[in-house]
C-alpha cells in the first residue's frame, strides 16, 4: 500500500509517539522509538524512502554544524592526537582486521573485502554525538576521544568512495583522483577561512539586526547548508563542510543563540534520519537469517570494542577512558549504508551479504543508546578502582617542582592562580569541570582536568616535591579525602584549607602543617570592617 506524503508523516510521527511515550517512562532514549517506527512502517507499507533520506541528511548536517560550534581552531589543534593518531589507527587496524576476515572466510576479493572492512570500521556520528551532546559528555576525556575518532572517520569516507569508483571503473587512474581530492581539501580549507571570517558572521549579524527570530533562523540555516553544499560540490562529505562551517562561528557572539534556535529543529530532522535507519530492516529477512544476524552483531561489535580498546591502551589512554570510548564506538555508522549500496549497485558483492551487513548495522545502532546510557556501569564493571584515575587524560605539565598545587579552579582558585602568575611563582591547578579547565588554559593558567582527591594524579603533579597545597573545594568530606591523600605523599607539606564553619575547622586544629581559613569568618570580618570604615567617615 503506497502512502501520500501527508498520511506518511502522520503515520510516522503518530507511531513515534506510541513508542516514545512508554519508552520515556522507562528512561530509554527516543532514538530507539524512531528506529522502531521505521521498522514497523517499512514492514506494513510501501513508501518512498528517498524523500525521507533527503530530510534526514539535513538533520545530520545541522547536528555536525552544532558540534562544530562547540569547537574552535584552537580546540581542534589541542585534539590533534585524538583526530589524527587515534582516528588513523582505528580506521587502518579495524579495516584490515575485518577485511582480512571477509577475504578468508567470506570468499570476497581482497580489495573489496578491505572496503567492507572500512565500512565496518565507521561508527555512527549522528547517534553517538547526539547522545553525548544530550549527556553533556563531549567535553569529558572519553567524549573527546570519541569525537576525534568520529571526525577522522568522516574524512576517511572519502578514500573509501574513491576506491569504489576506481574498482567500478577499471579505466580510472589513481593519480588524477588523488590530486583532485587533495585540491578539494585545500579548496575547502581556503573557502572555510574566507567564509568564516568575511561572509558568515556578517550574514548572521545582519539577520540579528532585524530582531526577527524567523529571519535569524533562516540565516543560520543558509550559513550551515551552504558550507555543507560547497564541501559536497568539491567531492567531500556534507557533514565535513557543516562541521567546519560551525567551527568558524564558534568564537562569535552568536554561538549560543544559534544553538538555542537550531536544537529543536535539528532533533526533529534527526528523528526522521533514525526512522529512515529503521526502514532498512525487513523482518522476514531477519527471521530467516536470525543466527547469522545475531552472530554478526556480536562478532562485529565485540571485535570493534576489543580493537579500539587495544589501540587506545597502547597509546597510553587511561583504562576507563579506553573502555568507554570503545563501547561508544562499537556500532556500524550511517555512512556504511552508502558504501554498501554502492557495492551492491556496482554488483561487487552478493545481495544477501549486503542485506546481512545492513541489518547488522541497524541493530548495532539500536543497541547504541542502551550502551551509552549505561556507559559508566560498563566502565565500573571492567575497572571500578580506576574511576578517579579516569580523568588523568589531560595535559599534565612536565617536570613540575617547587611549585604550588591549587585544588579547585572555581572563582577563588582562579584568583589565587592569577596572583601566583603575577608573582612569577610556579603552580598547577586541578579542576574536575572541563569548562573551567578550558577557560583557564585560554587565560594562560596552568590548569589540568582531574579529581583532586586522586592520589595517582597528585603523584603525577609532583605533590611530594611541591612547596604547598591550597585546597579551595569547600566540600567537607571531599576536602578531608584530598588532605589525607596529600599527606600520604608528603606528610611535611604545608596545606592551606578553605573551610566553612568552626566544626570543619576543628578537624584540622591538631594536625601539623595544616592551616585553615574559615570563609564564613572571613566574609563576616570583611563586612564588619567595611561598615565600620563607612561609619567612621560619617563622624
Amino acid at each position: 500500500m503506497e502512502l501520500n506524503p501527508i498520511l506518511l508523516f502522520v503515520l510516522l510521527f503518530g507511531t513515534t509517539l506510541l513508542f516514545n511515550i512508554p519508552l520515556a517512562k522507562l528512561k530509554i532514549p527516543p532514538i530507539i522509538g524512531y528506529i522502531l517506527t521505521g521498522v514497523v512502517i517499512a514492514n506494513l507499507f510501501t513508501i518512498e524512502q528517498h524523500q525521507l533520506e533527503i530530510v534526514a541528511e539535513v538533520g545530520i548536517v545541522l547536528l555536525m554544524f552544532l558540534i562544530g560550534l562547540e569547537f574552535s581552531l584552537e580546540k581542534l589543534k589541542v585534539m590533534k592526537k585524538e583526530v589524527f593518531l587515534f582516528g588513523t589507527l582505528e580506521m587502518i587496524i579495524v579495516s584490515l582486521f575485518f577485511g582480512t576476515l571477509f577475504y578468508i572466510l567470506g570468499s570476497v576479493p581482497f580489495k573489496i573485502a578491505i572496503i567492507i572492512g572500512g565500512a565496518l570500521a565507521l561508527s555512527s556520528t549522528a547517534i553517538v554525538l547526539k547522545l553525548l551532546n544530550e549527556k553533556r559528555e563531549i567535553g569529558k576525556p572519553y567524549g573527546r576521544v570519541v569525537l576525534g575518532i568520529l571526525l577522522f572517520q568522516d574524512i576517511a569516507v572519502i578514500p573509501l568512495l574513491i576506491a569504489i569508483s576506481i574498482l567500478a571503473n577499471q579505466d580510472a587512474h589513481l593519480l588524477p583522483i588523488l590530486v583532485k581530492t587533495s585540491i578539494a581539501f585545500v579548496g575547502l580549507g581556503v573557502f572555510i577561512v574566507i567564509y568564516g571570517k568575511f561572509v558568515a558572521p556578517h550574514i548572521i549579524r545582519f539577520a540579528t539586526k532585524t530582531r526577527s527570530d524567523e529571519i535569524f533562523l533562516v540565516a543560520v540555516l543558509v550559513v550551515a547548508l551552504f558550507a555543507s553544499l560547497v564541501a559536497h560540490f568539491l567531492g567531500l562529505s556534507y557533514t565535513l563542510g557543516a562541521f567546519l562551517g560551525g567551527m568558524v562561528l564558534s568564537e562569535t557572539p552568536y554561538k549560543y543563540e544559534i544553538e538555542a534556535k537550531l536544537i529543536s529543529f535539528r532533533d526533529l530532522l534527526l528523528g526522521i534520519f533514525f526512522i529512515s535507519v529503521g526502514l532498512n530492516i525487513e523482518l522476514h529477512f531477519v527471521v530467516s537469517h536470525l543466527l547469522e544476524v545475531v552472530g554478526l552483531v556480536i562478532g562485529i561489535m565485540g571485535a570493534k570494542i576489543g580493537l579500539i580498546y587495544a589501540i587506545l591502551r597502547l597509546t597510553k589512554v587511561p583504562n576507563r577512558v579506553a573502555v568507554k570510548s570503545a563501547f561508544a564506538l562499537s556500532q556500524i555508522g550511517e555512512f556504511a549504508f552508502v558504501i554498501f549500496s554502492l557495492l551492491l549497485g556496482h554488483q561487487m558483492v552478493e545481495k544477501t551479504l549486503i542485506q546481512l551487513l545492513m541489518v547488522t548495522a541497524v541493530i548495532s545502532m539500536i543497541l547504541t543508546p542502551l550502551i551509552i546510557s549505561h556507559i559508566f556501569e560498563i566502565a565500573d564493571f571492567f575497572d571500578k578502582e580506576g574511576r578517579n584515575r579516569e580523568e588523568l587524560y589531560c595535559l599534565i605539565p612536565a617536570e613540575v617542582k617547587n611549585h604550588i598545587v591549587i585544588i579547585g579552579y572555581d572563582q577563588i582558585g582562579q584568583w589565587v592562580a592569577e596572583k601566583l602568575t603575577r608573582q612569577g611563582i610556579p603552580y598547577v591547578a586541578i579542576e574536575k569541570l572541563i569548562d573551567l579547565v578550558e577557560e583557564g588554559v585560554k587565560n594562560g593558567h596552568n590548569v589540568v582536568f582531574g579529581n583532586g582527591a586522586d592520589g595517582h594524579l597528585l603523584k603525577e603533579l609532583a605533590v611530594d616535591e611541591a612547596r604547598a597545597v591550597i585546597v579551595t573545594t569547600q566540600h567537607q568530606k571531599h576536602t578531608q579525602l584530598i588532605v589525607e591523600n596529600i599527606r600520604k605523599l608528603n606528610s611535611k607539606i604545608k596545606i592551606i584549607v578553605l573551610t566553612q564553619g568552626e566544626l570543619e575547622e576543628e578537624e584540622y586544629l591538631e594536625k601539623e602543617n595544616i592551616y585553615t581559613i574559615d570563609s564564613n569568618k572571613l566574609i563576616a570580618k570583611t563586612l564588619i570592617d567595611t561598615i565600620l570604615r563607612e561609619l567612621e567617615k560619617e563622624k
